[in-house]
């Protein structure tokens, strides 16, 4: 037979209810840790970051972006100072940036974690409020970039702008001031271009000015004094003819006391540049007491030589850095050095004493700058120019002495100028003839 099913039975555990105060407990843990996260998306949520215009006074205007906060405006330092062309350098996490302001010796720390600047050896104490730390980015509040930096920010809230001003003169300005002064070098250097050029006339006769002067002295009962001066400027055979006469009532008008000479000049005839007749500055190796009348001529141009020629400048400096050519005071070149610091130049060598200096500019404003002195004597010529002299004529002594002088001058070489030449003067027994010649070397560079 079947055996009989049992039934079964449900055991039923009784739970007991959770203690309140436990429950207090727990909720005031959720409050604790649930309140800052509520409080900082609060926080968050009252600052908008947006795009604004950035405007720096000559230079132009930017679009940057920005942090506003109950119309206080944040700035993110990187752009302001890489748009102002100063060094900066952030770290890894945004929370600093390092760098200098205008010098190399101005070093600057924008501390986020400290909330502290120090800037030339002192430390300007922020609050944690006054900067802002982003995911790819540091906000500074606006008014601190005026008091620290002297930057003045000065922010629109209805049109979103920014206007920068500074007493400064920022590194972006000074290298549009380069760039335009480097674009008008051939101005600076004296280069004019012409599109006409108008020829010399040489007119057969023609006057030109007359000055006298008459001065006269009367003492009652005594001395008598009177003198006439006369200085003329005529033209004649298409030379200038300057006249110096003079006159004094004690004395006998004596040609020999007058001034007079007529020169014939052609700068562009380079075989014959001067030619001169009458009272000429004869230059001798002989003592000569008296005046000489004859004629010279010589190749020497009525300008100042100013060019010697040139020399190259090579030397290292910053690879990629902007270096200027400055010869007495007056920009002639500018170039960049390449990726390992070289440059060079032909710097024009001028006579007498120059000034050349070399200025170095950085990407971030920096400057250096170093300067030599180079003296080129004017008895120097330049490197394979001749240069003559010949002289005739009668000196006005007791003897009417005949003399006559040729020199000769080349220029051998960037170092030597060589020259030799004769005189002639009859009144010297002892040899008439004097040849002679001179050297002029340089011997250091």
């Amino acid at each position: 037979m079947p055996q009989p099913v049992k039934p079964q039975y449900l055991r039923l555990q009784k739970t007991r209810p959770v203690p309140g105060f436990l429950i207090k407990i727990l909720c005031l843990f959720v409050l604790i840790y649930a309140l800052p996260i509520i409080g900082e998306a609060q926080e968050v949520s009252d600052y908008d970051e947006i795009s604004v215009f950035f405007n720096v006074q000559r230079v132009g205007g930017f679009d940057i972006p920005a942090i506003i906060h109950d119309e206080t405006v944040y700035l993110p330092i990187t752009e302001i100072f890489s748009i102002l062309k100063i060094k900066n350098v952030p770290s890894a996490q945004f929370d600093s940036v390092t760098g200098f302001f205008l010098n190399q010796q101005a070093a600057y720390l924008i501390d986020k974690q400290n909330n502290q600047i120090i800037f030339q050896g002192k430390v300007h104490q922020l609050k944690s409020e006054n900067m802002i730390k982003t995911e790819d980015n540091l906000y500074l509040r606006s008014d601190f970039f005026g008091q620290v930096f002297g930057l003045d920010c000065n922010f629109n809230f209805r049109s979103l702008s920014v206007m920068l001003t500074s007493k400064l003169e920022l590194p972006v300005i000074r290298e549009m001031r380069q760039v335009q002064m480097r674009a008008n070098i051939s101005r600076l250097k004296g280069e004019i271009k012409t599109d006409t050029t108008i020829g010399r006339k040489y007119p057969a006769f023609h006057f030109g000015m007359a000055d006298w002067s008459v001065i006269s002295s009367q003492q009652v009962n005594g001395h008598k004094d009177t003198r006439f001066n006369l200085a003329l400027g005529t033209v004649i055979a298409g030379g200038e003819a300057n006249a110096n006469l003079i006159f004094n009532n004690n004395q006998p008008f004596r040609e020999k006391q007058q001034q007079y000479l007529w020169r014939f000049v052609n700068n562009d005839f380079s075989y014959m540049r001067q030619l001169m007749a009458g009272k000429i500055a004869a230059q001798a190796t002989s003592s000569l007491y008296a005046p000489v009348v004859g004629v010279q001529v010589t190749n020497n141009p009525t300008t100042f030589r100013r060019s010697f020629g040139s020399y190259t400048l090579s030397d290292r400096t910053e690879p990629g850095w902007t270096v200027e050519l400055y010869v007495n005071n007056v920009i002639v070149d500018y170039t960049k050095a390449d990726a390992s610091g070289f440059f060079t130049f032909q710097v024009p060598l001028v006579y007498g004493n120059s000034a050349v200096m070399l200025k170095f500019y950085g990407p971030w404003g920096e400057e250096r700058s170093k300067e030599q002195n180079i003296s080129i004597p004017f008895n120097f010529l330049p490197v394979g120019e001749l240069q003559y002299t010949a002289s005739a004529g009668i000196v006005e002594d007791s003897m009417s002495s005949r003399f006559s002088r040729a020199n000769v001058n080349y220029g051998l070489a960037g170092r030597v100028t060589v020259g030799a030449g004769t005189e002639y003067l009859s009144s010297v027994k002892s040899g008439s003839f004097m040849p002679f010649v001179n050297t002029s070397v340089r011997l250091a560079s």
